[in-house]
């Protein structure tokens, strides 16, 4: 990978392929009939405080109901709304959430219609949800330090940079992802698979 760093385990959020909610809702679903939180929390190796703020996203969003008992640590509840293996988006208030959607669609985008420069990639993924150039040019950015874009043509007075996704690069549907401390994690492989350097910070 980019920055011959190597490709490393991540040892933030993600265990595996699969973050904090994804494993909550896959260990509801194993027991779909009724289960409670510190049990779910067992299970999805998770922390209480995590698994109680989405379960109640979910009580609020329909998808689970409690069946009995007052505190919610003793609670019985129970998935009525099983969507399927993806965890649901949702906000604290039970709705659905957009946060990501903009990185998905750019890249969707990047992996079906090929070399573009940022203004391009913007208006092709804001088609599925709104996305500006300056994100767009960012995500640009990290995906190159990664190794996941190659610059096609430089930029330069009246003409933007425009980029391809690089050979062997198309990992699957799920976007990489760029993490606050500076990092690609790529959901479709499991791993972080680029990690800024602190003297990169400033870059």
């Amino acid at each position: 990978m980019a920055g011959g760093r190597g490709r490393k385990q991540i040892d933030l959020e993600m265990q595996g392929s699969k973050g904090n909610r994804q494993r909550i809702w896959e260990a509801m679903r194993a027991s779909a009939a009724g289960f409670q939180a510190y049990g779910i929390s067992r299970r999805a190796n998770t922390d209480d405080t995590t698994v109680r703020s989405y379960l109640q996203s979910l009580i609020k969003g329909g998808y689970v109901e409690v069946v009995d008992g007052r505190k919610f640590e003793e609670q019985t509840l129970r998935l009525i709304n099983d969507i399927g293996a993806e965890a649901p988006a949702v906000t604290r208030d039970g709705k659905p959430s957009t946060a990501g959607k903009g990185t998905e669609a750019m890249w969707r985008t990047l992996r079906i219609l090929g070399e573009m420069d940022a203004d391009e990639l913007a208006e092709q993924a804001s088609v599925s949800a709104p996305t500006t150039t300056w994100t767009a040019r960012s995500y640009l950015k990290w995906l190159k330090r990664a190794g996941y874009v190659v610059e096609v043509s430089p930029s330069k007075p009246g003409t933007k940079a425009r980029y391809r996704l690089a050979h062997g690069m198309n990992t699957g549907p799920r976007p990489p992802m760029i993490q606050r401390i500076g990092q690609v994690f790529d959901p479709n492989l499991g791993e972080v698979v680029f990690r800024q350097e602190p003297e990169e910070a400033d870059l």
